[in-house]
């Protein structure tokens, strides 16, 4: 391996781990929401969350194909090429767990 690959596979490493940990701060987030009481939308709060949702989606078909690229960089490209859509893949799936957070942390406001 390469001074280059080393340095994006730690990079990973950290990303990796920012995302498991936000993923469980969404978690918990998830379940404190489930819990609560009825929420009621306002029409302005309502147009914020259907626009953060929308974004998630478009976040969320990147990241599919970011992750079958990365498989099939694993079955045919370099260690350096799956590396780096991995790291690409991470970063989108992290976006994700902040949009996500976002509107749970909105939605326990009300």
């Amino acid at each position: 391996m390469s001074t280059l690959e080393i340095i994006a596979l730690f990079s990973l490493i950290l990303l990796m781990a920012y995302n498991i940990r936000l993923g469980l701060m969404v978690k918990k987030l998830r379940d404190k929401l489930s819990k609560g009481k009825e929420i009621e939308l306002t029409e302005s709060t309502n147009k914020e969350i259907v626009d953060a949702i929308k974004t998630r989606k478009k976040w969320t078909v990147l990241s599919q194909c970011l992750f079958w690229i990365s498989i099939v960089m694993m079955l045919y490209g370099s260690m350096g090429l799956l590396i780096y859509f991995l790291d690409l893949y991470t970063i989108a799936v992290i976006y994700i767990n902040l949009v996500n957070r976002k509107v749970f942390t909105e939605l326990i406001k009300l």
